[in-house]
């Protein structure tokens, strides 16, 4: 059995896609392809044949075949599957093309794990969540300024980046691309009401429109739906200036010594010009490009006044723009800072339901922390909603690592089904509001880097969050041979060390967690406002709310009048994940490294040292974590000897961090983080690390002196 036959039935880009994906399994099984052809030849046909064909039972078959793509129907596509195989012949079916590139992808890891042409198969599958999205914040007008960003501003205006990252998505059952910014209409589209708000030429005008048609056009050749969303009120300097407002109205000016940026605020909500200009821009872009499938936005940031006030704004804008368009798109309506029950009983009766989304931040800033987040509850978000009657999306934000690898299956399944079992959320689309998986500016470009971009470094996670959240009972062993496409022979290793090395920063945020991305990065130890996050700042922390973890000082308290309940995660139940996690990862990365030459495979030498690092930085929090957990036991027992012990350990912590730093400086280079505003690079901070020993030992000179 050489040569396998392939019949497609469908023209599709979706189908045409999903036979190239098919291909490349059979070429690395030394299988050679024949066809596609449009129909079964001979009789008897030749075997090995694996056909596509439509799902002649499926209302949308006929619209399809006439080469629709179904966005115009139904608010999300049946995107299910039937792969079924026998004497020979396997049969993939479907009742959208979307359904079928899912059972190609289906057929191409079954021919990657030997079982393609087993007699009997029957495979049927349904996507467990509609929307499985990620969340890109563009880097023009971007909500925080940063290497991410700047070093990305060519990157997202070249269309092989973009062609690139879609391929990828799609290839892991992604179907919703969002993209962020604070003001992307300038870019995007012209209105002859307003052309003096944009700063662009006409040439240039033309230039962007042509690249997200392109951009867009894609995204639907690979079933992907793209969503647009902003902040509100937003104004660039060009275009307040264009819109006859004073210089000082625009956000760039808020803040300055010209205007109080609440009143700038207010200012902007109430011009009338401002309002029509926002109007006629969701208006131009829904005209302009039909292949934009929904627009977000919020009725809070960088407005003012009540919420009814916000959320009428809202309406005589963005709603009433949709309106004019006749388009039937998606609205999705944020609701940070509102509440929802106002936003539903302003806005949803102008939408069709099917259509509106409330969008919520589902972990805040963390989604590495616990898998079934409590904060819709904790919050009381949803008083006053009927949840049958409302759709949800969530915001799944990873500001917690975006340097090292990471790669915890059994996490991202647990957080998938949490999501999947509440009948309101359709949904869900992760990314970060500090960084881009674009152009890898933080690896050096030479030793063993072989890529370019940086969700191919990061390849894992996105399989991860895309394939669990279409199936989450997808078995782990599809993601050990879907990495040996990048790591070889060393894959299972390297996959275990990951799941391993993964556990470490969701350990650490569930006891010393702060809500926001500005406001704690883990993976780096910084905080905005004041750097390295001290021992000081350890003690004095409170653990990540509803995760059933208890505070490093609470414990002390607990421990000192007889114990913690045995269902409370404690200080030392985090230190024994963390040793035993770090000395995991520590020792599956020194079994690659025993196999592994360094010019063999590019992908599993730049793992190897993503372990050692993550291994560095447990062990250095366990350190930090036990050492603050000392001062706390010297404070709560009246012992000040014990913030010698404490002090010990934070000198084991500074060679943890030095050798964390050495690895790290094996292949990444520093750059200047977004939301943290640092510069994030280890080996800064060792005289903030070592500066920790003082701060334990001053600690217990205090309390000795109390005493």
């Amino acid at each position: 059995m050489n040569t396998v036959y392939l019949v497609s039935e469908v023209r599709s880009p979706l189908v045409d896609f999903g036979l190239a994906e098919i291909r490349k399994a059979l070429d690395a099984a030394r299988l050679d392809a024949v066809g596609p052809w449009p129909e079964l030849r001979d009789d008897p046909a030749p075997r090995p044949m694996i056909v596509v064909r439509a799902d002649n039972s499926s209302d949308e078959v006929d619209a399809f075949i006439a080469g629709a793509d179904g966005h115009a129907g139904p608010t999300y596509p049946d995107e299910s599957f039937t792969v079924s195989g026998a004497g020979g012949r396997v049969v993939i079916e479907a009742a959208h093309p979307r359904g079928l590139l899912y059972g190609c992808l289906e057929v191409a890891d079954l021919i990657r794990a030997e079982r393609w042409a087993d007699e009997g198969l029957a495979i049927a599958k349904s996507p467990t969540l509609a929307v499985r999205g990620v969340k890109f914040n563009l880097p023009y007008e971007p909500y925080s300024d940063g290497d991410p960003f700047r070093q990305n501003l060519e990157t997202c205006f070249d269309l092989e980046f973009w062609r690139d990252y879609l391929d990828e998505l799609a290839r892991n059952r992604y179907n919703c691309l969002s993209l962020w910014s604070l003001h992307p209409f300038h870019l995007m589209v012209s209105s002859p009401e307003f052309r003096d708000a944009n700063p662009f030429t006409d040439d240039e005008i033309a230039d962007h429109e042509r690249f997200f048609h392109a951009l867009f056009g894609h995204a639907r050749a690979r079933g992907i739906d793209v969503y647009l969303f902003t902040w509100n009120i937003y104004l660039p300097e060009p275009v307040a200036r264009g819109l006859g407002l004073p210089a000082a109205l625009a956000n760039s000016s808020e803040g300055t010594e010209t205007i109080n940026r609440w009143d700038a605020a207010r200012a902007r909500q109430r011009a009338p010009q401002v309002a029509a200009y926002y109007e006629e821009m969701i208006y131009r872009l829904l005209v302009t490009y039909p292949e934009l499938d929904g627009i977000g936005t919020s009725g809070s940031e960088a407005m003012s006044g009540t919420g009814s006030e916000k959320e009428q704004w809202v309406v005589d804008t963005y709603l009433r723009g949709i309106e004019r368009s006749g388009r039937r798109v998606k609205f999705l309506h944020r609701t940070n800072m509102q509440s929802t029950a106002d936003i539903i009983a302003m806005a949803k009766p102008r939408m069709d339901p099917s259509r509106f989304y409330i969008s919520w931040k589902y972990s805040i800033a963390h989604c590495y922390s616990h898998p079934r987040p409590a904060f819709e509850e904790l919050l009381h978000a949803w008083d006053g909603v009927d949840l049958e009657q409302t759709q949800f999306l969530f915001t799944v934000r990873n500001d917690d690592v975006h340097t090292h690898r990471w790669g915890d299956v059994d996490y991202v399944r647990e957080y998938v089904r949490g999501m999947a079992a509440k009948s309101y959320v359709h949904g869900f689309y992760w990314g970060a509001d500090g960084y881009l998986w674009a152009r890898d500016f933080q690896h050096v470009d030479h030793g063993h880097k072989a890529w370019r971009w940086d969700f191919e470094r990061h390849r894992l996670q996105f399989q991860l969050w895309g394939r669990l959240a279409y199936d989450p009972d997808t078995a782990s062993d599809v993601f050990e041979r879907l990495a040996r496409l990048d790591y070889g022979d060393d894959a299972s290793t390297l996959y275990e060390g990951l799941r391993h090395a993964s556990k470490i920063i969701p350990a650490v945020n569930r006891l010393c967690w702060l809500d926001l991305d500005f406001q704690w990065h883990p993976e780096g130890c910084l905080t905005r406002d004041h750097g390295l996050r001290t021992v000081l700042d350890f003690l004095d922390s409170s653990p990540m709310p509803g995760a059933g973890a208890i505070g490093i000082r609470e414990f002390a308290k607990t421990e000192r009048l007889g114990g913690t309940d045995a269902s409370v995660e404690t200080p030392l139940d985090v230190i024994a994940i963390l040793t035993e996690e770090s000395r995991a990862a520590e020792e599956f990365a020194a079994a690659a490294q025993d196999r592994n030459p360094s010019w063999r495979e590019p992908h599993a030498t730049c793992a190897i040292l993503d372990l050692r690092a993550t291994a560095a930085l447990g062990r250095y929090y366990a350190a930090k974590i036990e050492a603050a957990l000392e001062l706390a036991r010297a404070e709560e027992h009246g012992e000040p000897e014990r913030a010698v012990r404490s002090a010990e350990l934070l000198d084991e912590a500074v060679e943890h961090w030095i050798a964390l730093g050495f690895f790290w400086s094996q292949h990444y280079q520093p750059y200047q983080m977004a939301r943290v505003d640092r510069i994030f690079g280890y080996p800064f901070y060792l005289e903030d690390v070592r500066r920790d020993a003082r701060l334990a030992r001053d600690f217990g000179d205090r309390l000795a002196n109390q005493h």
